[in-house]
């Protein structure tokens, strides 16, 4: 039988609908529905999900809750609407979602993941390059900008592009990342601000507040040097190095600076001791 994309939905939902409760006897899978079409792989993902049970080429749902979630499964099949509406970038992580953005359901899907495997494999690997920008003044200050889908302050710096084997050069997508978030003021070919290499590491695994999956990042460190004066902007802050460490402001604003320790154990100083990024005047 030759399944076609017009009659694969009403296939599914026929097939969702005639696993049997936990109350029943389980039957044989390739007794169900178009079973030989839609086979063990879905199968297996609706038992990776805990809502059936599969023994010796049987099937059936593990409860009367699992039941209709398979059931809530076949109706949301009719509706031709996704269960998920927005699967954007552009949202990020956010509190009581529901499941109106893909990144919420992945950070409770890892989430949960997380907790019950401590030491659960990252599903996704982000090469980041961080450019610190140092204040003239002591005690010394330091540019974060506000990074409205993760909901935090942030150093400065972005993911590295790569593409098809192709990879951006760190240095490159530091000097990018830094033209583009202060809305290209100055620019590094032409000789407006020097790079200057810190450090290089892995920073852990973490949830991604935007798009929730856990994730291991590598961080390579620059320092921006020679700048002229710069024009902040509603999202750019600075902050103190015992701010960052902290997490906080003093203000409560929420800051990402837990690689900042792991940053100073490479340089053997503290970020308080590196030079000002700022043209002598």
């Amino acid at each position: 039988m030759t399944v076609t994309s017009a009659t694969y939905r009403t296939l599914l939902t026929a097939w969702l609908r005639a696993i049997p409760q936990s109350r029943h006897a389980p039957c044989p899978l390739t007794d169900l529905p178009a079973g030989a079409e839609i086979g063990w792989g879905l199968a297996e993902l609706l038992a990776a999900w805990g809502a059936v049970e599969l023994k010796d080429e049987t099937i059936r749902a593990t409860s009367q809750p699992a039941y209709y979630f398979l059931h809530s499964l076949a109706a949301w099949m009719e509706t031709s609407v996704p269960i998920v509406p927005d699967w954007s970038e552009e949202k990020g992580v956010q509190s009581n979602a529901f499941l109106q953005h893909g990144s919420s359901l992945v950070f409770l899907l890892e989430q949960e993941r997380l907790r019950r495997f401590p030491d659960a494999p990252a599903i996704r690997f982000t090469p980041v390059a961080q450019v610190l920008i140092v204040s003239p003044e002591q005690p010394r200050r330091f540019l974060v900008q506000l990074d409205v889908r993760a909901g935090q302050y942030q150093v400065i710096g972005g993911r590295q592009k790569e593409n098809a084997g192709w990879r951006e050069e760190i240095a490159r997508t530091a000097s990018r990342e830094l033209e583009e978030e202060l809305n290209y003021q100055f620019e590094y070919e032409a000789g407006d601000f020097s790079l200057a290499f810190l450090a290089e590491f892995t920073g852990g695994k973490r949830l991604s507040p935007s798009f929730g999956a856990l994730t291991s990042y590598h961080f390579t460190f620059f320092q921006a040097l020679n700048l002229p004066p710069i024009q902040l902007g509603p999202n750019d802050m600075w902050v103190t190095r015992t701010e960052l460490l902290a997490g906080r402001t003093a203000e409560g604003r929420p800051v990402r600076g837990n690689h900042i320790q792991l940053l100073e154990a490479h340089l053997g100083k503290t970020i308080d001791e590196l030079p000002p990024s700022f043209r002598e005047p």
